[in-house]
């Protein structure tokens, strides 16, 4: 996200507004899709480092004009943004305007006409920060009561036991707690009808959801790419930490253990000296809200140390087509894909049908067994076993086919990151510093095909994946070598 004389860019992709000196900027501007329009009405670039008090008034007051013929622009969820940029902007430079607060003035009462409880989700969490900033700017208590019940509610109902948020994207949880991190700030700067059961709250919140950020973080910095997640979309773990620990002194260090269970959004972390073992052993989504979910039920990511091994695919697009279908689909990650079909029955772009139900079978410090039911419809059900140890992973995959007379083509792929150096070998590949071998008591097939891995929206880069067909059992085997 970037702003620079006249020249927009969003999802790496640059739209020029400038026309000779006039600044002609298209609010409603489509070429590049729907997210591209969102990201631009965002007003996310008012807040950049080198942003001017006169360039974002200007930005500002364009918009303003063109408002009467906007549409897109004055939806709910951009238009919620925006507030908080707004407000955030005019508040850094302690700057007043009539016009322009008479604008924002309605943009917040027309939000809290059209609160997103249809889509729930991040969308409602996002209007509820919105209003309530607009309703400690304006000092309305009727927004502020709104607000924090709104919050209340959705932050108890979307934020799971684990403190992780219910649509299990590392990188919307990264977003959302920016947000709440940032209401943190407005409260407490805010005298006015102080409320301190709700401050309370929202601490307690921000610690738990940056308690499960911390689990989910590898050596680097990184966060595993699982659903609906991207490169630049947020801030990162690094960033929020030293946020919150400004806002909220009692956050030091949070603890790392080897093993940590994330049951409510469904991931297992296992930590061990020389590797980060991230697994995907929970339901997809919200059955009301899976829009952001990928058909990737027993997939994993693994880092070694610093140096990502075995990574998820990545998102690169919301646009519908293939490119989005793929990178929904099971054969997009590294997990078992049955008879050419989903585990889960994703479609269109933000759809899911049937859907995937996981039971852990056991889980101890070194061990983890799960089954699920994705191909139930197929009268298979699939087994998968991690066995993590100090220099190695066992990965045991088991297709239950109850259909005795029907063979069905099951495949295993493991997306390497386009960094690691890979040399095939007979039993399977040499990837960096792992030895990647696959085992069964039938003859195997194995390949490795190129993938293009997801680098942020709209940006790709080349890799190998190694795919093992086989129709029963697999036995994968990562010893480290080096």
């Amino acid at each position: 996200m970037s702003w620079q004389a006249g020249n927009m860019t969003f999802l790496n992709q640059l739209v020029c507004f400038q026309r000779g000196k006039a600044l002609a900027i298209d609010w409603e501007y489509a070429a590049n899709g729907k997210l591209w329009t969102y990201q631009l009405n965002y007003f996310d670039f008012l807040n950049q480092p080198d942003m001017s008090q006169e360039t974002g008034l200007i930005l500002m007051l364009n918009f303003v004009r063109q408002t009467p013929a906007l549409r897109t622009a004055l939806e709910a969820y951009p238009t919620s943004l925006r507030i908080m940029n707004w407000i955030q902007f005019l508040s850094r430079f302690q700057y007043s305007s009539a016009l322009i607060d008479r604008h924002l003035f309605a943009q917040v009462k027309l939000l809290n006409h059209r609160l997103e409880h249809h889509l729930a989700g991040n969308h409602l969490l996002e209007n509820g920060f919105a209003l309530l900033a607009g309703a400690m700017y304006f000092r309305q208590r009727n927004w502020l009561q709104k607000a924090t019940s709104l919050i209340r509610s959705e932050l108890q109902s979307q934020l799971l036991a684990d403190g992780g948020h219910e649509e299990r994207s590392p990188v919307y949880h990264q977003v959302l707690l920016d947000r709440l991190l940032d209401s943190i700030l407005i409260v407490r700067s805010t005298n006015w009808r102080a409320d301190w059961s709700f401050q309370q709250l929202l601490i307690q919140k921000a610690w738990q959801m940056l308690s499960w950020l911390e689990s989910m973080t590898f050596a680097n910095g990184d966060i595993p790419m699982v659903n609906d997640a991207a490169w630049g979309a947020a801030p990162t773990t690094r960033e929020l930490r030293q946020k919150a620990t400004q806002l909220l002194p009692e956050v030091t260090t949070v603890p790392r253990p080897s093993v940590v269970n994330l049951a409510s959004t469904g991931y297992r972390a296992f930590l061990l000296p020389r590797y980060k073992l991230v697994v995907d052993v929970g339901d997809i989504g919200p059955d009301h809200q899976p829009g952001h979910a990928h058909a990737d039920t027993f997939s994993f990511v693994l880092y070694a140390g610093q140096q990502p091994i075995l990574v998820d695919s990545g998102t690169s697009t919301y646009q519908p087509g293939a490119r989005r279908n793929w990178e929904r689909s099971t054969a997009a990650h590294n997990t078992v894909e049955v008879a050419g079909q989903n585990s889960s029955e994703v479609w269109s772009v933000f759809r899911v049908g049937r859907r995937a139900r996981v039971q852990i079978l056991e889980h101890t410090n070194s061990l983890l067994r799960a089954r699920h039911n994705g191909y139930r419809h197929l009268k298979i059900n699939h087994e998968r076993q991690w066995i993590a140890l100090p220099n190695s992973i066992q990965i045991i995959d088991f297709v239950d086919n109850q259909r005795k007379n029907v063979t069905l083509k099951a495949i295993a792929r493991y997306y390497i990151h386009p960094d690691v150096a890979v040399t095939r070998v007979s039993d399977g590949v040499i990837a960096g510093p792992w030895r990647i071998q696959g085992q069964a008591d039938e003859p195997l097939s194995m390949r490795l095909t190129t993938y293009e891995l997801a680098e942020g929206f709209n940006r790709l880069r080349s890799g190998l994946c190694l795919e093992i067909t086989f129709s029963t059992k697999l036995e994968t085997k990562l010893t480290l070598i080096a």
